[in-house]
């Protein structure tokens, strides 16, 4: 045997020997979701008045995270490769598991049938682990949007709420991300009812929003290009396309919308019911 051929066996060799440790290297990573908040008692607690607490809302809580995302819940990176998480079970349901289990304990009465109705959309729910040296490193983000309406359909509140949590813990660690995950979504609750426009809405105290519509048509125009800034600030804050409309509905336009706007409009990935809202606000409407 020459050389080469000695030289080709030996190199087939090695990679049938490491070919083993290749087909065992995980495809992706599956996590089921469970709450186990890592925060000292009564961190990430509203501030809550009797006037919230005694009065109930209904619920209606909706998973509007983008479909491709469907249980694919984060990733996970080093230099080499980038590895998806994905939940064993739904995390719509498991997020709205949590924000009941939490605003009973915070002393939120939700119940079916009530004067007030809370809706509540979850439009981000992620978790980043980052390979490190040694162990790993855990972030994740949660953002929902919510909307506070009288029995009638009055807009009595409306905003969006975030949690933020990070941790450094084991590779790979499902006890990790769950970690850091239920942290960010005690955060998310909590600042969803420490909103002063929900309490005062929730309270009876705001002035619903319909109300202040007429307000703001009788405050100064802006101009389409001022509109357009606004929206894509509410946009990138996760703001859902209804309220984005909602928004609209309450501003006063200096102009019409020109073709030159439209494209503005386009361009900045603002969907079309927000613009057919706009085009509808022409000078002094």
């Amino acid at each position: 045997m020459n050389r080469a051929s000695r030289a080709s066996l030996l190199l087939l060799s090695i990679g049938m020997a490491f070919a083993p440790l290749r087909a065992g290297a995980p495809k992706d990573l599956t996590l089921t979701l469970k709450f186990v908040p890592q925060e000292a008692t009564g961190a990430s607690a509203p501030a809550l008045g009797e006037e919230i607490t005694s009065r109930p809302a209904s619920l209606t809580f909706e998973d509007k995270r983008t479909p491709t995302e469907g249980n694919i819940i984060g990733e996970y990176t080093d230099d080499k490769e980038k590895l998806p998480w994905k939940a064993t079970g739904s995390a719509g349901d498991y997020a709205k598991e949590v924000f009941l289990k939490t605003a009973g304990e915070w002393g939120i009465k939700l119940q079916e049938g009530a004067d007030q109705r809370l809706l509540v959309r979850l439009i981000k729910f992620f978790i980043a682990e980052k390979d490190q040296a040694v162990g790993s490193t855990y972030a994740a983000q949660i953002r929902v949007t919510f909307e506070l309406k009288s029995r009638d359909g009055n807009l009595l509140g409306s905003g969006t709420a975030s949690g933020d949590a990070s941790r450094y813990g084991r590779k790979h660690s499902a006890d990790n991300c769950n970690e850091v995950l239920s942290d960010a979504l005690k955060e998310a609750y909590s600042d969803l009812f420490d909103n002063p426009t929900l309490q005062a809405g929730w309270s009876g105290k705001g002035a619903p929003a319909q109300a202040a519509k007429g307000q703001a048509a009788k405050g100064k125009p802006m101009s389409p290009s001022e509109l357009l800034a606004e929206l894509t600030s509410l946009k990138k804050q996760g703001f859902a396309t209804e309220m984005l409309i909602q928004f609209v509905d309450q501003q006063t336009l200096s102009a019409p919308l020109s073709a030159q706007d439209m494209a503005d409009f386009k361009k900045a990935e603002m969907p079309d019911a927000v613009i057919q809202a706009a085009l509808a606000r022409a000078a002094g409407k």
